[in-house]
């Protein structure tokens, strides 16, 4: 069975297929992935990653090599998004609050991740590779490597989750400041490495260009982010927004790569800039970017697993590549808890940041392929299968361990809105299965005894088996006023309007209620089974009680945090 499928992807892979064919099938089997793993409980970006292995290099090799060079702009752009997303947690509040906890837990985890990965490396590389001084440079270089986080799956499991606290808060800001420290940590990596291996590197060179970086990347993110805003606060339409605001995530990534400097860092600048800037115009900008950007996340993360290629490695760099991971892991988790500690950090930070730290992705391989032409050769080459390898381990890896975190420190599902909460809540959780009924043939005195006694608004009538005939509205007993002359002939049925013509049952949501209230413009919802027969009533006012207590509640949870 397994050759049969072989051979049809084979002859598939064979045909030349478009561009657009391609998309369509990354995006189906990244998002079909997703839908699978998080039915098994597992963060989607996992099940996304596995879609890239299964079209990659290691699998049917549909998405080979050139394919991936000729995304590589999708994928740059999809890194821009997460991290002009990122960029908009970073608030001036925050930093008041937690600017002292972040910079000591980043340098913490950085730090004690860097002195982890270069000493065992240096140590026991000795003895697989059997030569100190290539060991201890490629134990200095992976160090540095190793004290950078990526932000793309970590983040993605926050958001999916809807996570929110001062873990959540401490791993986004942590995860947008330690790509500067990485770049400072491998800018004196590289001045170091050559002395090792007895050549003699320019000191200048090495110090100034992560300034560069640092600087320019900033520089452009605060450009762009600042001609973002004066154009947005002449437009308020939705879809100038959108476009506006991509145009200028694209101006600067696009200015990024001129300049060679950090992609990410310029993006995070801009989102960072917009949202301390303009509060209540980065809302909707935020929101707008948020709802366009899933499909080019999925993408980016199928296209981390196409890369991934098993064919490349070989025994020594397997034996290194685990050492690497375990040192890194520890050097991680041991600095993330030491620095949480030390920077008097919340009881959840200090137990659960060390498992939001281990993803890593587009610093560190953009590092390796800087120390690939650096130092061509063996040592370049060996860092790129390296870095490669575990990045794809621990992109499996992380993802689960953020879920853990997250759902143990009690902060998943904190960061909600009142639409999360229409589309997550059932009919039946806010009912009232025992309305005050009003039988069609009750005379007009017994109507307005009923309506003394209730606080409803709108009432529903029914006959004797209980199905829905219409409803009575204080519209309707305002207008009921005009039968004095009829007196007490009158009846619930002569005044009675007709209910809304669509029904919904007790195991819909929320927000199916909330949606058929606006298109019908009542302030009500009749809940009935298959014969028609009154199940129960819903109010508009009871819906947004509902939803309001929630958001509350949510609200106190996240204060009691700390």
């Amino acid at each position: 069975m397994f050759n049969y499928l072989t051979n049809t992807f084979t002859k598939i892979h064979s045909i030349q297929l478009n561009a657009l064919f391609l998309l369509g099938l990354i995006l189906f089997a990244g998002t079909i992935g997703g839908k699978a793993f998080q039915k098994l409980r597992i963060p989607q970006v996992v099940g996304y990653i596995i879609g890239g292995i299964v079209l990659g290099q290691s699998g049917f090799n549909i998405i080979n090599k050139d394919i991936i060079e000729v995304l590589v702009p999708f994928n740059y752009f999809a890194l821009g998004l997460i991290g002009f997303m990122i960029g908009g947690e970073l608030k001036r509040e925050v930093f008041r609050r937690y600017g002292k906890q972040f910079m000591v837990i980043l340098f913490a985890e950085g730090v004690t991740a860097f002195i982890a990965v270069f000493l065992s490396v240096g140590l026991l590389g000795s003895f697989i590779l059997g030569n100190s001084a290539y060991s201890w440079a490629l134990g200095l270089l992976l160090g540095a490597i190793a004290s950078a986080t990526a932000p793309a799956a970590t983040t993605d499991v926050l958001w999916e989750y809807k996570s929110r606290g001062p873990l959540t808060t401490t791993v986004l800001g942590i995860v947008a400041l330690d790509d500067g420290l990485a770049l400072v940590l491998f800018a004196l990596a590289a001045s170091i490495a050559p002395v090792m291996l007895g050549a003699h590197p320019s000191v200048f060179s090495a110090v100034t260009r992560p300034i560069y970086e640092i600087s320019v990347g900033i520089i452009i993110g605060l450009i762009f982010s600042l001609l973002l805003v004066k154009i947005l606060r002449k437009y308020a339409e939705k879809d100038k927004i959108l476009v506006f605001s991509l145009c200028s995530i694209l101006f600067a990534l696009g200015s990024a790569l001129i300049m060679k400097v950090d992609m990410l860092l310029a993006a995070m600048t801009m989102g960072a800039i917009m949202v301390n800037r303009e509060e209540r115009l980065s809302k909707e900008v935020f929101k707008i970017i948020s709802g366009f950007a899933p499909p080019f996340y999925i993408l980016f993360f199928v296209l981390v697993g196409a890369k991934f290629d098993l064919h490349v490695t070989t025994l020594n760099i397997v034996f290194i590549a685990v050492i690497y991971l375990a040192a890194r892991t520890f050097g991680k988790m041991v600095g993330a808890r030491l620095g949480a500690k030390g920077s008097g950090a919340p009881k959840a930070v200090s137990n659960y940041l060390p498992y939001c730290l281990f993803s890593q992705a587009g610093v560190a391989i953009g590092l390796s392929i800087l120390a690939s032409q650096i130092f061509p050769g063996a040592i370049g080459s060996a860092i790129i299968v390296i870095i490669t390898l575990t990045t794809f381990i621990v992109q499996l890896l992380g993802p689960p361990c953020v879920k853990y975190a997250i759902v143990k420190a009690q902060e998943a599902g904190l960061n909600i809105t009142a639409e999360d909460v229409l589309r997550k809540t059932t009919v039946s959780q806010i009912i009232d299965k025992n309305p005050p009924y009003i039988y069609e043939n009750i005379p007009l005195k017994g109507i307005l005894a009923i309506f003394s006694q209730s606080s409803y608004h709108t009432y529903p009538v029914v006959d004797n088996e209980k199905k829905l005939k219409g409803v009575i509205t204080l519209e309707s007993i305002r207008r009921s006023f005009t039968y004095n002359e009829a007196g007490s002939l009158v009846i619930a049925h002569d005044i009675m309007e007709p209910a809304v013509n669509q029904k919904i049952s007790v195991h819909s949501s929320l927000l199916e209620a909330e949606e058929i209230i606006d298109k019908y413009s009542v302030n009500y919802v009749p809940i009935v089974d298959d014969k028609t027969t009154l199940l129960g009533f819903a109010e508009k006012e009871a819906i947004d009680k509902f939803v309001s207590a929630k958001l509350i509640e949510a609200e106190e949870k996240v204060a009691s945090m700390g």
